[in-house]
């Protein structure tokens, strides 16, 4: 059941404990990160690293593909029903299955290619991973509707604490290696599902029966999310890691990759929040508390907002400095000098696009905002294709972040317009 009469007040007490806690959990796996970072990134060479950041690409590349918008669907789902086990059950067995069916185009790629063996073996292992973590979705999904999101937290720092010691422990005897690294990835992401699971069978009212119509609804009504989250990592992260390993050296694309990731994990700010946020909203626009509604929307707007413009201000300030403390000077390339300024930029635009994507998914405006996908895809693989008429690399590098800045801008102008729409005609 969900919670009666829900008031603004507790609902954003339980917000700001599920976001601070979450963070919380972040940072201290961002303090975890940087030091495995460092680790491998002193270890390896640049083109080894390179080669690394690869493998990492195409296996989430396919992960990306296995989304489905599941998690974001138990979440809306559970809200009614936080306890639901059947819900949790059958969203599970659904995620596992699409997962495996994806991940085996994945491998089948990977045995008819011509990659060498460090590739595949390391890809196999982080779909392995990957797989692991989708279970612990499924799980954070059914937490993340009963604001317990501190068991989750828990769960993952576990697991990534265990990662670092495994790399730590790896390259003390000198036996670290690309496949090792993700080979420890894996026991890491099996202890977090398995603990992740532990939580959530402590707290759900269980039914073990399998319900192939209640599978198919969950499919169904998730998938515009999924095909949303599919289009917007396309011009977020695919497309711009595509065309940056075709016209860098691995040496090169090692620096490009390393500003990336620290952008994507800046960018994860905005996604728990508004995971946070949905359970409660969705509930008020069930009861139809529209003042409700606006008020929270309006209240987290200015958060991100401000989060935002001091993450553009201090990345510009310090984004050589960070470069070099997370990992090691060999990284920083003068001529390269704007590539972290910029992706910060466009993760704090994302901040804009989470809020208007969570927002409409919770007043089930999903086709509305898959249809404007398609235009905003359209705008970025333009500029997108304007870098190949360059031959100037830094020149191509910034046509290539322009144009997932343009992309996710043109969803947050869109959407903001929309969602303005639907609330002023609740009054």
């Amino acid at each position: 059941m969900s919670i009666p009469n829900l008031s603004l007040a507790v609902l954003g007490k339980k917000i700001a404990f599920s976001t601070v806690v979450q963070y919380g959990g972040k940072l201290l796996q961002l303090v975890i990160g940087a030091i495995i970072l460092k680790l491998i990134s002193q270890y390896l060479s640049q083109s080894e690293y390179g080669v690394y950041g690869t493998i990492m690409e195409y296996a989430l590349f396919f992960s990306m593909l296995a989304n489905l918008g599941i998690f974001a669907n138990v979440v809306r789902r559970m809200a009614d029903a936080p306890r639901d086990g059947k819900i949790f059950l059958n969203a599970l067995v659904l995620r596992i299955m699409t997962a495996i069916s994806i991940f085996l185009t994945a491998i089948l790629i990977l045995l008819l290619g011509q990659g060498n063996d460090v590739f595949v073996f390391g890809s196999l292992l982080f779909l392995g991973a990957l797989l692991f973590d989708y279970v612990t979705s499924v799980c954070d999904g059914m937490l993340q509707a009963n604001y317990l999101m501190g068991r989750t937290t828990a769960a993952l720092l576990l697991g990534r604490g265990l990662y670092l010691l495994l790399i730590w422990w790896s390259v003390q005897m000198a036996t670290f290696s690309i496949p090792f690294a993700f080979l420890f990835n894996v026991i890491a992401a099996l202890v977090t599902a398995a603990v992740s699971f532990y939580f959530v069978a402590r707290k759900i009212d269980w039914s073990w029966k399998i319900d192939t119509k209640l599978m198919w609804s969950i499919l169904i009504t998730g998938l515009p999310f999924g095909i949303i989250s599919i289009i917007n990592s396309l011009y977020f992260r695919f497309l711009p890691d595509y065309f940056a390993h075709g016209a860098l050296s691995d040496a090169e694309f090692g620096t490009f990759n390393i500003s990336f990731r620290i952008a994507q994990v800046l960018a994860l700010f905005s996604t728990f929040l508004m995971f946070s946020v949905l359970p409660g909203l969705k509930q008020f626009i069930d009861e139809k508390h529209w003042h409700k509604v606006k008020s929270l929307y309006k209240v987290v707007w200015k958060i991100l907002l401000t989060v935002g413009a001091l993450l553009v201000v201090f990345g510009g300030l310090f984004g050589e400095m960070v470069i070099t403390l997370l990992t090691d000077k060999k990284y920083f390339l003068p001529e390269f000098w704007f590539l972290l300024p910029m992706m910060l930029l466009v993760a704090a635009i994302s901040y804009g696009y989470d809020l208007i994507l969570i927002t409409l998914f919770a007043l089930e405006h999903d086709m509305w905002f898959l249809k404007r996908e398609f235009i905003a895809l359209t705008i970025a693989g333009i500029v997108f294709a304007c870098s190949w008429l360059v031959d100037d690399i830094p020149t191509k590098l910034l046509l290539i972040i322009a144009a997932s800045l343009v992309g996710e801008t043109t969803m947050v102008i869109l959407g903001t317009r929309k969602i303005k729409e639907v609330l002023s005609s609740k009054f």
